[in-house]
């Protein structure tokens, strides 16, 4: 699999509806600029790091960092699920409990040495360096996939009483330690802090790779 490198800033903001769409007309078909991925046999991770870069105080309202970032792992791997990559992919709840009974053989994938693949600026492909990269070979070997999507990052940005969260992408070739695509998600606006948000992130980012199942 080679991934087509885009101009990320266009291809994650969600389309807007057209004239006739909101006119109560039929909407244009939603654009899937990851739905390559749906047929790869792929590693979910768990996210790294949550950042509270906002004058509203959600950082007071939400629950301890890890807590939370458990939450949001479980609400992707619900809306993977339910666009039915469950047969293709290991979503990071799985992993978690694979490295438990596999204590010694693979790293702590809640804890990775993520630091290179936050978010800033990079070129759109580069070689991972050590320790990540084998850490993630280690994981990879615990499953049958050799692409990981990577939920790097969940940022919470805002501005005049309102905000919204950032999740920062990164689609990884394990074997090779090349990252192949990054890009941030955009989750909707909104005044207070919610636990909704998980779950609207984790619906967008199910949007960029396949359709509901009926």
């Amino acid at each position: 699999m080679k991934l087509a490198l885009t101009t990320l800033a266009a291809m994650l903001c969600a389309s807007p509806l057209s004239a006739q769409a909101a006119r109560g007309g039929t909407p244009p078909p939603l654009h899937r600029p990851l739905e390559r991925l749906a047929a790869e046999q792929m590693l979910v991770l768990p996210v790294q790091y949550l950042t509270f870069a906002d004058s509203l105080g959600w950082s007071q309202q939400a629950p301890p960092s890890r807590t939370y970032l458990h939450t949001v792992d479980d609400e992707i791997a619900f809306a993977l699920t339910q666009r039915g990559l469950k047969q293709h992919w290991t979503m990071a709840p799985d992993l978690i409990r694979s490295v438990a009974r596999n204590q010694g053989y693979a790293p702590d994938p809640t804890s990775l040495a993520a630091e290179e693949v936050r978010s800033g600026q990079k070129a759109a492909e580069w070689q991972l360096r050590e320790p990540l990269a084998s850490q993630l070979r280690a994981l990879i070997a615990l499953t049958d996939a050799r692409y990981v999507l990577f939920p790097v990052e969940m940022r919470f940005v805002g501005s005049k009483g309102v905000g919204h969260a950032m999740l920062h992408l990164v689609i990884i070739d394990a074997r090779r330690s090349q990252v192949q695509w990054s890009g941030d998600l955009a989750g909707a606006e909104m005044t207070k802090f919610s636990p909704a948000i998980a779950a609207d992130l984790a619906s967008r980012l199910a949007d960029l790779i396949a359709s509901p199942v009926n």
